[in-house]
């Protein structure tokens, strides 16, 4: 795990970290309110959205403006269900939202695959992932938007 901090930004590199493991790393840092959590510019979201990696409970602590997904649809990779824990943590039900204030501002998530980029079952997760997240953001009155690769690469502002 690596946190970039720069001119009042951070960046959470989480590599293939298990939730469980982050989140005592930030605690023993000092870094991770009890309370609130911790909120950053960007996450880029652990072992390709593995469902292995990420728990709600970490979706609740660790939130973001832009959550970066590394998963092409291999392996059923990123994983619904993380997915879902990430919209859930910022709009679901208030039992299971973050409680930190900045995760009631407006987020993104961002994917560096595509249906379009992938074939066969990887197209048909990705499709279905797709399908996923735009739902969200159409409910979302503009609090969620979302990207997917659509030519070889993309790139983040943090401004």
């Amino acid at each position: 795990m690596l946190l970039v901090e720069e001119n009042g930004r951070q960046v959470l590199l989480t590599g293939d970290g298990h939730a469980d493991d982050v989140l005592a790393g930030l605690e023993n840092a000092g870094l991770l309110d009890p309370e609130l959590g911790l909120h950053v510019d960007v996450l880029k979201v652990q072992h390709h959205g593995s469902e292995h990696n990420l728990t709600p409970e970490f979706a609740r602590q660790i939130t973001a403006n832009r959550y970066l997904f590394c998963g092409n649809g291999e392996h059923r990779n990123p994983d619904s269900r993380v997915v879902q824990a990430i919209i859930d943590s910022r709009l679901g039900p208030v039992s299971g939202r973050s409680t930190n204030p900045r995760a009631k501002r407006r987020f993104s998530l961002q994917f560096n695959s595509s249906a379009g980029a992938t074939h066969g079952d990887e197209r048909d997760h990705m499709q279905q992932i797709e399908s996923l997240v735009r739902r969200a953001s159409d409910a979302s009155s503009r609090r969620m938007s979302c990207t997917f690769l659509k030519g070889s690469s993309f790139g983040i502002r943090l401004s």
